[in-house]
């Protein structure tokens, strides 16, 4: 696995241009190599400026897969929905030309949010073993170090095997999510952790500093080729 490392930008606007940067580049060296690339995003403020820093990119989108880290279990353009946001960022923009993966929206049939993350899963091509899953993850984070809905002290954060589960009683609301797990964010190339803000300044600092995952989830995002956390001066702010 790879060394954390860092970079500071001026400000939110300009971390989120340089993450798209770097996506790109990721995504063009990899579909250069292997013909596909995957990509899974996140929401939030700083992850959806990164994705809509992406619009414009210079990308074989039709060469792409898109899904998203997690995903509020609500029905279908839910507020609260991640892909509403990226619609309005990036999907929207891209139309048809990349794949994208959209996690399950509850109705009144199917409301079972451990169904719903096993059939999305059910739904992607994994690789076999431990190949890699994704070519890039992107990740926002919160004040107490969640990415994607893994949170500290919570039966997500302590799978060690499956890579998708259904999340109930989430301390942020809404309380049923699916998401992604670490084993499963381990098994990217490339990392981005994008943070913005002095709240998120001492989450970075234990994730860069090598903390318990179960203390601060985004200490175990760590990729197989880079770790690189985006971050302007208030996040940076607990760093020596």
């Amino acid at each position: 696995m790879s060394e954390p490392r860092h970079l500071v930008h001026p400000d939110a606007d300009s971390l989120a241009t340089a993450a798209a940067r770097a996506i790109v580049d990721h995504l063009t060296e990899r579909i250069a190599t292997s013909g596909r690339a995957t990509l899974s995003l996140t929401g939030g403020s700083v992850g959806v400026k990164t994705a809509a820093a992406l619009a414009d990119a210079a990308v074989e989108w039709e060469k792409v897969t898109i899904v998203l880290g997690d995903e509020r279990f609500v029905p279908a353009g839910h507020a609260e929905r991640n892909d509403g946001q990226l619609d309005e960022a990036l999907f929207d923009s891209l139309g048809d030309r990349p794949t994208v993966h959209r996690w399950p929206a509850r109705t009144e049939a199917d409301d079972d949010v451990d169904a719903a993350a096993a059939r999305f899963l059910d739904s992607l091509d994994v690789p076999a073993g431990d190949d890699p899953i994704f070519d890039v993850t992107v990740l926002g984070m919160g004040p107490e170090g969640h990415i994607d809905s893994i949170f500290p002290h919570t039966p997500a954060v302590a799978e060690t095997e499956r890579l998708v589960v259904g999340v109930h009683d989430c301390p942020k609301p809404p309380p049923e999510r699916m998401t992604f797990t670490l084993p499963a964010v381990r098994r990217s190339r490339h990392v981005l952790v994008v943070a913005a803000g002095e709240g998120k300044a001492e989450a970075v600092a234990r994730g860069l500093g090598g903390a318990s995952p179960s203390d601060w989830p985004v200490a175990g995002a760590v990729g197989i080729e880079t770790t690189t956390y985006h971050l302007d001066g208030g996040a940076a702010s607990a760093l020596g």
